[in-house]
């Protein structure tokens, strides 16, 4: 007996190629405004760039995008909804994607002959191209004013400003909600002081 196809077996059905599937007039018409959105995000694609010429930027690409970073992590920590992030996780790559293609166009010489050395040197190490490394540091600086984080990436006490809401219980917990606020922070950002959650106003 032979297998039937997808359009025999299931009346009705409308073969839709998969990128294109949220698309399709049937699911489109189905989805509402946050959805597509996310959805657009979603295939936004990766960013392009070797791993060599990742690490060769490295110290001013975390200096050029640290708030919009660390508001990203701070929406994962808070919220434990990867869906609840896609917004910020954008934000992310709008501004990797325009932090590299300003050091590519402005500095090309010296940031492939940086990446060049990092991807020939077997231990992959900055410390094997330190005379390229001074010359593209010097370059960026100079030209685009970008500098590196300082303290190897680390700022105590640094505040990270955000329009979304904290939320209350985002693992919708059975019970009251435990106040955490005079624990320490596990890591070295938080919100701004003054910001607080629905209902702290009322604590002593």
């Amino acid at each position: 007996m032979p297998i039937p196809t997808l359009k025999e077996a299931f009346p009705g059905y409308v073969p839709v190629e998969k990128e294109k599937l949220d698309q399709s007039e049937k699911i489109s018409s189905q989805l509402d405004s946050d959805v597509k959105e996310s959805l657009q995000r979603i295939k936004r694609g990766d960013l392009g760039i070797p791993e060599h010429a990742l690490k060769a930027a490295a110290y001013q690409y975390a200096e050029s995008c640290d708030h919009v970073n660390k508001e990203f992590m701070l929406c994962k920590k808070e919220e434990r909804d990867p869906r609840k992030c896609l917004k910020y996780n954008d934000k992310v790559s709008a501004c990797a994607e325009d932090f590299f293609r300003k050091v590519s166009e402005t500095c090309t010489d010296s940031f492939v002959k940086l990446s060049q050395c990092i991807e020939e040197n077997s231990k992959r190490r900055l410390t094997m191209c330190r005379t390229e490394q001074f010359a593209f540091d010097s370059c960026v600086f100079n030209k685009l004013g970008f500098d590196k984080l300082p303290h190897g990436g680390l700022r105590a006490g640094t505040k990270i400003k955000t329009d979304r809401p904290k939320p209350v219980n985002p693992l919708n917990f059975e019970g009251p909600v435990l106040d955490t606020r005079r624990q320490p922070a596990p890591d070295f950002f938080e919100r701004p002081i003054g910001q607080t959650r629905d209902g702290d106003e009322n604590l002593p």
